[in-house]
């Protein structure tokens, strides 16, 4: 039995005894080492990774160390450990009591890669050590003692954010005493998955005491927490930081926190901040954050929380109750936030600011005042106040019920806010844009409300008179939505002061449900209407726009009356997601570019637009566009291009496109649908950008696969918009054909050629242009070939080549009409290492017909700006010569020289017809010298004794110096000389930025203004005399500041179409601060009166220079010349000039009056005059070259000179004395003589419209022109005549009578015969376009003859009439009186007046400068044949003298036959008047007079002799013929708006 007992007490001590030994074999360290390898073994074929351990040691009694662990999972290695060691003491084990002396945890290196799920975490971890006197298992409580962890970075990575819902729950009761906790050094980063977000921190140092952890009832404090050093980033984007406060990209630096007495578990929290402060990557400094917060069961209390910056503080004031947060609130909380925000903060949040808005903002600070009261069920904003002085004002109340139901929630806010001056806003535009704007002081009241869902709006702004109101309402549950805009008095000029908008007033309504517009449920509706529209001169009331949207039915209508745009547009289309079709008709009847400020320059259009579009919003569309009844106006004229038509399919294998404009056609068809058409181009784009980026060469043939299958085709002739708008500019040509097509097989092919291309009277027969590609890359040739056309000489110019992978070339070639080449010269450049190399052949090349030698070793290598190297040298006969060639230079570079030699001008230009006459000799040198840090360009030129078109310009030189001082700094240094002497000097720096500048000086020494004369086309004008100044350029290129002057010394130019030459003053025209000051600067003329320019020209803004100026003139003699063969104008003009001109350059407003003066007697001499019909026989046969186009083109209308955007309003007053007279023949046998005046009002318009209103009336005059088979007659012009202008300057109403005497027989009832005097002429009346031509007959001194006139039709006088001017006699081809009479030709007569016009034109012709009429009558005084032949010879003279003031009239008569004079004595001057002007305007006139007449039936002989005063005046009363007081002139009237 001992024995069992014995055995079963073995066996039971064997287990004991086993762990005994076990235990005691763990503290064995051959047996750890097996121990860790076994497991270490087993662990990695269980895991698969390769796990090692190099040391675990456990020592009594619970000190475990372990060192050198690893674990691999190739190719990552997961987890690196150095050494980490545990201290525990055992006997406390045994009250489930855990004391740890001491856990040191160091070199720890981690990468889970994707062990764990959903994250990754990499890091290192330097030293973590740890101390916990108790912890106890049992009551789940521990005390740390101590903890420290430094030299550690841990990235965290969220790889799914997505976790498996775990159903388990245990509660956790545990409770944390933390007694230190210290952080140096460490650092954490997180990473997002699928997000741009990223948070990084760096603690320096942070530390904890006596905190408190309790799980069990989430509570948790700390006496103290320190935080210093340290840096906290946040990224909510991978884009770049925006300059300023960017709340995606935040970055704290220097981060320190100091708080006490820390504690949040559930309503009870308390802090005292002692410190906080922070510095942002934008610059945001947060001084400090101090204040505390304290909360209980049943309040949150903030007494005082403030946040300041250098320039800002913030304070809030809470008292806010739990309960206000309750489902159902009570108590009330009670917010008060003030601040004061210092623009340097505003700045910050602002984002990036132009310097001159930071400048300009004022240095008051922003402040801010919010109080907030209430609960969740009735929150009310007691204020809201913003003010920034001077600038705005802001208040804001309102309140909000049932905040957190969003159902039930309502609200509303009231606002009110007016502004100051608000001009520093303005600094955010460019400074040459600034002036055209203005910010007005403006006042905004209104309401904001929400209720049932639905949020509504009604808000005023009024500015002065002006209100705009908008009511406004949005429901985003039933997607409904209402506005109301509507606008009333409101001045755009007060926000536009340059602008010419002066008036608004308009209404617009939208309404509708729903945002998707392809639903049926989906429905909108919108009108508009302008009111009222006031610009310029033009008034708009009636701006309609209707539209709406409903069962997929879009319709829209404009119609507008505004006089800029002027249209009545609908559109109409269906929407579905699967489908939609739209047409678009628009009747356009004007739209003036340039006054809507679309343009710079002038331009208006009208037209018919009608467009028809469909597609499935896929591959397959359709656009049909037609564009007729255009119409282009601008300065030059008015246009009228073809009908234009569009027609566009695409579907998912064509792609056509056909457009078409009179007999001009584009087709493009293609074989795939647009979309992957323009994917293979831009991939071909994209890859063109590639391969230049990076060899600067192009693979042609790799592209070739991806060309898509196209065709496109181009057909022009002479009807179409290219043709008419070319013809503008005096081109045109026959025909234009392109054809070009792209395919992977056949790569690139273009076909180009254009027929008969003319340049006003130069022709080129054809030019044509074919590109294709083969397996290497691409071949073209190009050919231009004109054939002998007037005086224009043939020839043949070709350029041909190729363009490869390495290399490219081209060769040109030029032949004249005798085959003789003018130009043989190629050039190939070759890709080379880091380079290009370039060389010319052939190498004896061909040079405006002279023959050149190339070295066959020519070059010229460039690798970059600072490594060129060439050798080029090109010689011909006379030893003309280019030569380009390197040298070493300094630090091992090479300058290039570039030398030209003894090129003779003049064969060049005799070789080229076509070109300009140019002699002399050109000889020109360049160098460019690389440094390390820069490099020069010196460059000379000298041409010897240049004449152009056979004027000496004279012999010149010009010498310029670049120096490039940095990438972004230049100066340029030039000198320009005249005959060896120097006339003009330039320097200047420039330096390149984001703000460049400018320095620039420059000095005309005196600079010959005669070496322009021959570059003046036809010698229209001669200038002589120096130009002298100097300038001084500074600041940026856009806003350059100029300062300096101009003189003219001695100068003057002579204008050849007048004959006159204009003096010009000597005095300085200065320019100062960017302000060209004209001083009374004086032009003269003939007299000594000058012409005077007084004013300013700013020229600040070199896109909109403005000019303020006087122009006036006083008794100016503007003309006085004599007639001559080159002028095409000659005698006296005077005249008065009161005007100013004002604005831009480019729309300048000139108002002013001008006065053409009594003593003006001026000629105009026509000289290619339509009138003449002197030889009517000379194109009885024309022979025409039906080959020369240019004789059978139809020359466009010649529109009036274009002066921009000119506003001109000017009175003109012509005096009654001023003679106009014009010479329609050259030999003045056929010319016109006009003398009166008249008051006319000129306006040029903004819009090129010019209108002329007022009256021309005549007081005399003579017309004398020789008409078809009427010949040369002098007709005297009746007063009372006028021409009267009602608008349109080309279209007057006539009001014109001019007869002549002419006496001739008359029979009689009795067949007798007697002499009348008759008055023969001509009567033009009705407008200019409605002309009404009447010949006119009367014999005012014949009574009997006169009623017999009346009694004819004015058919019958017409025709009597020219017969009378035909033949000099009086021919009645009816029997008017019933006697039976007949009309009878006398030969006699006939003759006699034939002879009278041959005697007229004789002495016409040899006194030209005096008025004499010659005359001869034969008739029988008695009128019965028997006797009595009587021949009267007659003359007149007339001169006028003293500037024509005194004018003086001889007449008389010499008469043969029997009886003359009843035997007695005959006078031979029976006529004399003298007349004297007694002003200049022609208003007063003495005359002293003697008339003797011989004919009267009732006295026979009368003599009149004496004298009288002559009045001319305009008047509305009796009374004012007896005011003689002049008026003064009034100064000009400013244009007020």
């Amino acid at each position: 039995m001992r024995r069992w007992m014995k055995r079963i007490g073995i066996v039971c001590l064997i287990p004991v005894v086993l762990v005994i030994l076990i235990s005691v074999l763990l503290y064995i360290p051959p047996f750890q080492n097996f121990a860790v390898r076994l497991a270490t073994k087993y662990a990695s074929e269980a895991t698969g990774m390769d796990i090692g351990i190099g040391q675990i040691r456990l020592s009594f009694p619970l000190n475990l160390t372990v060192r050198d662990v690893q674990v691999v999972a190739s190719p990552d290695t997961l987890l690196l450990l150095e050494s980490f060691q545990v201290n525990i003491r055992p006997m406390p084990l045994l009250k489930k009591e855990v004391l740890v002396d001491a856990i040191d945890l160091r070199g720890v290196k981690v990468n889970s890669g994707k062990l764990i799920e959903g994250m990754e975490i990499k890091g290192v971890l330097g030293k973590l050590y740890a101390k916990a006197d108790r912890i106890d298992l049992g009551k789940e409580t521990a005390r740390l003692n101590k903890i420290d962890l430094s030299d550690t970075a841990i990235t965290l990575m969220m790889n799914d954010t997505t976790t498996k819902e775990d159903t388990a729950s245990t509660a956790v009761n545990w409770k944390l005493l933390l007694d230190e906790i210290n952080l140096d050094r460490v650092a954490f980063a997180m990473q997002m998955p699928d997000d741009s977000l990223r948070l990084s921190t760096y603690i320096d140092k942070a530390g904890l005491t006596e905190g408190l952890v309790d799980l069990g009832l989430a509570r948790y404090s700390a006496a103290r927490f320190l935080l210093s050093g340290s840096s906290l980033g946040y990224d909510g984007s991978y884009g770049d930081p925006t300059p300023g406060f960017d709340p995606s990209h935040i970055a704290l630096s220097d981060v320190n926190i100091k708080i006490d007495s820390l504690l949040y578990g559930g309503r009870d929290i308390s802090a005292q901040i002692k410190e906080f402060s922070a510095n942002d990557r934008s610059g945001l400094v947060l001084s400090s954050l101090t204040g505390n917060i304290h909360s209980d069961s049943t309040t949150i209390q903030v007494p005082g929380l403030l946040l300041k910056t250098p320039y800002s503080d913030v304070r809030l004031l809470a008292t806010i109750p739990w309960s206000t947060f309750d489902e159902k609130p009570g108590g009330s909380l009670h917010t008060m936030l003030t601040a004061s925000v210092g623009k340097e903060d505003v700045f910050i949040f602002a984002g990036p600011l132009p310097d001159d808005f930071k400048q300009a903002y004022p240095k008051e600070s922003i402040s801010l005042t919010a109080g907030v009261e209430g609960n969740l069920a009735a929150l009310r904003l007691r204020q809201l106040k913003g003010k920034l002085p001077g600038v705005f004002d802001l208040n804001a109340t309102g309140e909000v019920k049932a905040v957190t139901d969003s159902i039930r929630r309502n609200g509303k806010l009231q606002l009110n806010a007016e502004t100051g001056n608000l001009d520093f806003i303005l600094t955010m535009l460019p400074a040459s844009e600034r002036s055209r704007y203005n910010l007005p002081v403006m006042k905004l009241t209104g309401e904001a409300a929400l209720q049932n869902q639905e949020y509504k709006a009604d808000l005023l702004l009024t500015q002065d008179q002006g209100k705009v109101k908008l009511a406004a309402r949005y429901n985003p549950v039933r997607e409904s939505y209402e506005a109301d805009l509507q606008v009333d008095s409101l001045k755009p000029t007060d926000f536009l002061p340059k602008d010419s908008l002066y008036y608004l007033a308009a209404t617009i309504r939208a309404e509708g449900k729903g945002y998707d517009p392809f639903l049926a449920s989906t429905w909108a509706k919108v009108d508009g209407k302008i009111s009222n529209i006031e610009y310029g001169t033009y008034a708009v009331s009636d701006v309609k726009l209707d539209g709406s949207l409903e069962k997929n039915l879009l319709k829209f209508d404009l119609l507008s009356h505004y006089p800029l745009a002027k249209m009545d547009m609908s559109l109409n289309a269906t929407l579905h997601k699967k489908k939609v079709e739209a047409m678009l008709i628009a009747d356009v009847q004007n739209f003036d570019l340039y006054g809507m400020h679309l343009m710079n320059d002038s331009l208006a259009t009208s037209f018919q637009l009608f467009a028809e579009a469909e597609t499935d919003m896929g591959k397959n569309n359709l656009l049909d566009v037609t564009l007729g009844n255009w119409e282009l106006v601008s300065p030059t004229g008015k246009f009228h291009p073809k009908t234009l038509t569009l027609h566009a399919r695409s579907d998912k294998d064509t792609t056509r496109v056909s457009f078409h404009a009179g007999d001009l056609g584009i087709m493009l068809t293609g074989n795939a649908d647009i979309e992957t058409m323009a994917d293979k181009f831009t991939k071909i784009n994209e890859g063109l950008t590639r391969q230049l980026e990076r060899d600067s060469m192009i693979d042609i043939p790799a592209f070739q696969p991806l060309l898509p299958d196209m065709n496109l085709k181009i057909t022009a002739g002479k009807d179409n918009p290219i043709y008419n708008i070319l013809q503008q500019y005096t081109i045109s040509f026959d025909d234009l054909n392109i054809e070009a097509s792209t395919s992977p097989e056949q790569g690139f092919f273009l076909d180009a050629d254009l027929a008969n291309l003319m340049q006003d009277t130069t022709r080129i027969d054809t030019i044509c242009l074919i590109v294709h590609q083969d397996s290497l890359g691409l071949l073209y040739d190009t050919r231009v070939i004109k054939t002998k056309y007037r005086k224009q000489q043939p020839f043949t110019a070709g350029l041909k080549g190729q363009i490869r992978n390495t290399f490219a070339d081209a060769e040109l070639r030029y032949t004249d009409g005798q085959g003789k080449t003018g130009i043989l010269l190629g050039a190939r450049i070759d890709k080379e290492r880091e380079g290009f190399r370039l060389h010319l052949f052939p190498e004896e090349p061909i040079l405006a017909f002279r023959p050149f030698k190339l070295n066959a070793d020519n070059y010229v290598l460039y690798r970059n700006i600072k490594d060129i190297a060439a050798n080029v040298r090109l010689t011909g006969e006379n030893n003309a010569s280019l030569w380009i060639h390197s040298l070493a230079g300094g630090d091992g570079m090479q300058e290039i020289h570039a030398e030209l030699s003894q090129i003779d001008l003049d064969a060049i230009t005799k070789g080229f017809p076509d070109l300009p006459s140019m002699r002399g000799m050109l000889s020109a040198d360049l160098q460019y010298a690389p440094s390390d840090s820069s490099f020069m360009v010196v460059a000379d030129a000298h041409i010897d004794s240049l004449f152009y078109e056979d004027g000496r310009v004279g012999e010149l030189m010009f010498n310029t110096v670049y120096l490039p001082l940095s990438d972004k700094e230049h100066q340029v240094d030039i000198h320009l000389f005249r005959d060896r002497e120097e006339i003009a000097a330039i320097n200047a720096y420039y330096r390149m930025g984001k703000t460049d500048y400018l320095d620039g000086n420059m000095d005309i020494t005196a600079l010959p203004l005669d070496m322009v004369n021959p570059f003046i086309p036809e010698n229209m004008a001669k200038l002589t005399g120096d130009l002298q100044g100097e300038l001084a350029i500074t600041g940026s290129t856009s806003a350059p500041e100029v300062n300096g002057y101009i003189r003219m010394d001695s100068s003057s130019v002579f204008v050849t179409a007048v004959g006159s030459s204009f003096r010009f003053d000597k005095q300085e025209i200065k320019i100062k601060d960017n302000l060209i000051s004209f001083n009374q600067y004086n032009i003269y003329a003939s007299g000594t009166n000058p012409f005077v320019i007084d004013g300013t020209i700013d020229i600040h803004n070199p896109s909109r220079m403005m000019a303020n100026l006087k122009l006036s003139a006083h008794d100016m003699q503007l003309l006085n010349v004599k007639r001559n063969k080159e002028s095409m104008v000659y005698g006296k003009l005077l005249v008065n000039l009161n005007s100013t001109v004002k604005g831009p350059l480019d729309a300048l407003v000139m108002r002013g009056d001008l006065q053409l003066l009594g003593g003006t007697n001026v000629t105009y001499v026509m000289q290619d005059s339509p009138l003449t019909a002197q030889d009517r026989l000379a194109d009885l046969v024309t022979f025409t070259d039906f080959s020369d186009t240019l004789m059978m083109r139809r020359h466009r209308t010649e529109a009036p000179l274009p002066i921009g955007s000119l506003d001109m309003l000017m009175t003109i007053r012509i005096d009654q004395a001023v003679r106009l007279n014009a010479d329609i023949t050259p030999d003045q046998s056929s010319r016109v003589e006009l003398e009166g005046g008249g008051d006319l009002s000129f306006q040029y318009t903004t819009q090129g419209e010019m209108i002329l209103n007022g009256r021309y009336t005549l007081s005399g005059g003579m017309v004398k022109y020789a008409m078809p088979i009427i010949p040369l007659k002098e007709f005297t012009i009746q007063d009372g005549s006028y021409v009267q202008w009602s608008g349109n300057p080309m279209d007057p109403m006539l009001n014109l009578t001019a007869t002549e005497r002419m006496r001739a027989s008359v029979t009689q009832d009795d067949g007798s015969s007697r002499l009348v005097t008759f008055n023969v002429g001509v009567a033009i009346k009705q407008t200019l376009e409605n002309l009404q031509l009447q010949f006119i007959l009367s014999a005012p001194e014949d009574q009997s003859m006169q009623q017999e006139l009346d009694k004819m039709d004015e058919g019958q006088r017409s025709q009597i009439a020219v017969t009378m001017l035909v033949t000099g006699m009086y021919l009645n081809m009816s029997d008017v009186g019933g006697g039976g009479k007949k009309p009878s030709l006398d030969m006699g007569a006939a003759l006699n007046s034939f002879l009278q016009s041959e005697i007229n034109n004789i002495a016409g012709s040899a006194l030209k400068s005096v008025d004499i009429t010659l005359g001869m009558e034969q008739y029988d005084q008695n009128g019965t044949g028997a006797g009595g032949e009587r021949t009267d010879f007659s003359f007149r003279f007339a001169k006028r003298f003293y500037n024509d003031r005194i004018s003086i009239i001889l007449g008389g008569r010499v008469s043969t036959g029997q009886d003359v004079n009843a035997g007695q004595s005959q006078q031979f001057i029976d006529n004399v008047s003298i007349e004297y002007r007694l002003d200049g305007s022609g208003t007063r006139y003495i005359k002293l007079f003697h008339d003797k007449n011989y004919e009267s039936l009732l006295e026979g002989e009368i003599t009149e002799t004496g004298a009288g005063i002559v009045l001319r005046k305009k008047m509305l009363h009796l009374r004012e013929l007896f005011i003689f007081k002049k008026n003064k002139p009034k100064p000009v009237a400013e244009e007020k708006h």
